[in-house]
């Protein structure tokens, strides 16, 4: 292997580590800052610590989710995924010009945010600026049918248009929900979040007065669900419980597979639900800590008045409840959208997104909705999640869904179903 592509590897793999990602930016935050050599050391390593705890919790979550999905299809009787190529075969196949666009985009993000003063935020989202590079290479290989240098070309332009131009549309909503706290959404929910802020925000300037979501009220035995982790882990119980009676065979093999009781596994999957939530928000913490202030060494001194765009569970702290009943409507309105889809309009093609995308968008976009309307915009941010993600899903399934067929059906991420119809629509101008 020759020095350069191995060097590339390389590159691709640190931008893959969102935790080394992180940590390399914080490092040339604080050294661009001047730190003393142990503030240097301390806040990248805080930095990496706090995503790879980050990351943990999401893990432990995703972990407790996948399953319920499964359990959902099953009950729901919906067809098993079948795609002709495959995304693992895709990022084989496209592995060279996936990392040449992850490299050659983040660098012209950090270019345009150095001379322009209105696109100043940076995407350090670190395992999502791999995914857009899949997800719009792939676009423009099996859409347009590029290959080779007009392929990479392309989607490096497109890939970097996303990445400059996501987090400045909703960066006006965003300090406003985090109280301007020093960074911005860099996360592929934006354009959900988009569209429950255009609707609510207007709702909060009309001067109208709208409860709060986190002002919930419950009786004296029930105020123990005031704690999101709690509330979290005794909603997926009984979420759990009902699709799983909806399934019980389903959930009999996998309690087997986990060599243990049915029950037992219920409440274990609740647990961990949890658990990985209150992991979640204490990395979340650090990296505000300690990603924010190192990054004002890049903004001063390299890049000036850049603003770090970065992953949707930094905003959770802004509306916990919010974002745990969100995510919750998200997932049910998903489902409701896939019984419609296969059902009522008796729909081709697999139409079901994963309860993982369901549950952040919906709590992401909850978060928002709450932050302008109360109650009802967080409720309103949750069914649109599952509304955008079912719809746009189902118009990718006929253009892209025998390329990455599979990769909608468990990260159907609202911007991944929408943003490629810009390379369809755009391959039939060129085919004219």
């Amino acid at each position: 292997m020759d020095p350069l592509t191995e060097l590339l590897n390389f590159i691709v793999a640190v931008f893959r580590t969102p935790a080394l990602f992180l940590g390399t930016i914080s490092l040339i935050g604080l050294l661009a800052l001047r730190e003393k050599i142990e503030k240097i050391i301390s806040g990248t390593l805080r930095t990496a610590l706090g995503l790879v705890i980050l990351l943990a919790g999401v893990n432990v979550m995703v972990g407790a989710l996948i399953p319920l999905g499964n359990i959902a299809s099953s009950a729901l009787k919906l067809p098993p995924v079948k795609v002709e190529i495959g995304t693992n075969n895709v990022i084989m196949n496209l592995g060279f010009e996936i990392g040449l666009v992850m490299v050659f985009a983040f660098l012209i993000n950090v270019i345009v945010a150095r001379i322009s003063k209105t696109f100043r935020y940076i995407f350090l989202t670190g395992h999502l600026i791999f995914w857009n590079a899949v997800i719009y290479t792939a676009s423009f290989r099996y859409i347009m049918g590029l290959t080779g240098w007009p392929l990479i070309i392309a989607s490096t332009l497109f890939t970097a248009f996303y990445q400059i131009i996501q987090p400045w549309y909703t960066h006006f909503f965003d300090v406003e929900v985090n109280e301007n706290a020093g960074f911005v959404l860099g996360h592929s929910s934006s354009l959900v979040v988009l569209l429950t802020s255009l609707i609510t925000r207007p709702l909060a300037k009309s001067g109208k007065k709208y409860k709060s979501m986190e002002e919930l009220t419950f009786p004296a035995a029930l105020s123990w669900l005031r704690e999101p982790m709690l509330m979290l882990t005794a909603s997926y119980f009984i979420i759990y419980v009902i699709v799983g009676l909806m399934a019980w065979d389903s959930v009999v093999s996998l309690a087997q597979q986990a060599g243990t009781h049915p029950v037992v596994w219920i409440i274990m999957q609740a647990f961990n639900f949890g658990a990985g939530f209150a992991i979640l928000i204490m990395g979340v913490r650090m990296i505000i800590a300690d990603l924010i202030p190192a990054f004002q060494g890049i903004a001063q001194k390299i890049v000036p008045g850049a603003v770090p765009a970065l992953d949707c569970p930094l905003f959770f702290p802004y509306g916990q409840v919010s974002m745990a009943y969100g995510g919750i409507i998200g997932m049910i309105s998903m489902v409701i959208m896939s019984i419609i889809f296969s059902t009522v309009l008796k729909y081709p093609w697999f139409i079901f997104a994963p309860t993982m995308s369901a549950w952040f968008h919906g709590a992401t976009a909850a978060v928002y909705g709450n932050k302008y309307a109360g109650i009802y915009g967080a409720i309103l941010g949750g069914v649109l999640a599952g509304v955008l993600m079912a719809v746009g899903q189902a118009i990718m399934w006929p253009i892209l869904g025998f390329a990455i067929g599979d990769f909608f059906s468990w990260a159907s991420d609202t911007d991944y179903v929408w943003f490629p119809i810009i390379i369809y629509l755009l391959s039939l101008f060129t085919r004219r």
